[in-house]
């Protein structure tokens, strides 16, 4: 989508708003482990200590994100934004290794645990916040197509099962008196959230990776098809070797179009311009659309009038197809 200034504004203020509270949390939630001790009550303020540096870093990659193409980097730097995303899942995978490490240094050196309730009550108020700026962060992000809020929403949002977890597990130990059996339950819930923390990480480092290699989006695929057929003239042959990359906001297209073998030049540049005008209007983004124009070698297509693509619409199957 084209992305306006008051967009890019709404992205800087709800990114500021995510580091802000992401203080007040790592806040509340140290003084909840401070006063408790809690294996359980140090995960979820890990999690608020990876939240930080990951907006830190957000903000970063904000601005890289939004300069312009220049010589050295001819399709934007739009691609910054996976590189934050990346970053914000390796965070959470070493957020969860110290997390265990904790949970088994507590349950060996049997620390005791303390102020429960007031830990119970700190938790359960960090995460009314969290849920309320989660949603935030995934309305203004998905809102201005921001990879970059949307990963940070799917973060705080997370961090809110991991209280929720936190909750379930101290609320137990508050009615068990045996402080053995309060440890096992502290240091178990505690491993058993690192692991679900593995499980957000990983998915943001898989979303990373896919932006950065370019991984195919079916669903804007059929977009471009779509927005292909809407204009598609008669004498069109066939179209193959359909291609996409987003670079943030930019978006850059490039495929073969064959037409008949007599039509002029003008003919063909006309026929590219149109749709290059049209697929960019279609999808409401900036961007590119490269068109390679091909006539059909000898014996390659049935005859003018008998061509298979005239009696269906181009779908991404044909689209995608690579052909020399």
């Amino acid at each position: 989508m084209i992305v306006s200034e008051r967009f890019q504004r709404h992205r800087r203020r709800a990114a500021l708003t995510s580091l802000l509270v992401g203080f007040g949390m790592l806040g509340l939630k140290m003084g909840a482990y401070i006063a408790t001790g809690s294996a359980v009550i140090l995960a979820d303020a890990l999690e608020s200590v990876v939240h930080v540096a990951a907006t830190g870093f957000m903000f970063f990659c904000f601005r890289l994100a939004a300069q312009p193409p220049d010589a050295n980097h001819p399709y934007g730097h739009g691609k910054a934004e996976y590189l934050s995303v990346g970053f914000e899942g390796g965070m959470i995978l070493l957020a969860a290794l110290a997390i265990v490490w904790q949970a088994i240094r507590s349950l060996v050196n049997e620390n005791a645990i303390q102020e429960i309730n007031l830990g119970f009550w700190l938790i359960a108020i960090a995460a009314v916040i969290n849920l309320i700026l989660g949603t935030y962060l995934l309305r203004v992000g998905k809102r201005t197509s921001s990879t970059i809020l949307v990963g940070d929403a799917y973060h705080v949002l997370s961090d809110v099962w991991t209280s929720i977890g936190v909750l379930i597990g101290v609320g137990l130990m508050f009615y068990i008196e045996d402080e053995r059996s309060r440890l096992l339950i502290d240091s178990g819930v505690a491993i058993a959230l690192a692991l679900f923390i593995v499980y957000t990480a990983s998915k943001l480092i898989r979303e990373a990776v896919g932006g950065l290699l370019d991984e195919v989006d079916n669903k804007l695929l059929q977009r471009v098809v779509n927005a292909v057929n809407e204009i598609r003239d008669q004498h069109w042959i066939d179209v193959h070797n359909l291609r996409l990359r987003s670079s943030g906001d930019l978006m850059h297209i490039d495929f073969h179009l064959t037409l008949p073998g007599d039509w002029t030049i003008a003919q063909g540049h006309e026929a590219e311009e149109r749709l290059e005008k049209h697929i960019l209007e279609r999808l409401g983004t900036r961007g590119s659309v490269m068109i390679h124009l091909d006539y059909p070698r000898p014996g390659e297509y049935p005859p003018q009038g008998e061509q298979v693509g005239e009696a269906q619409p181009i779908t991404v199957a044909l689209a995608t197809r690579m052909k020399d």
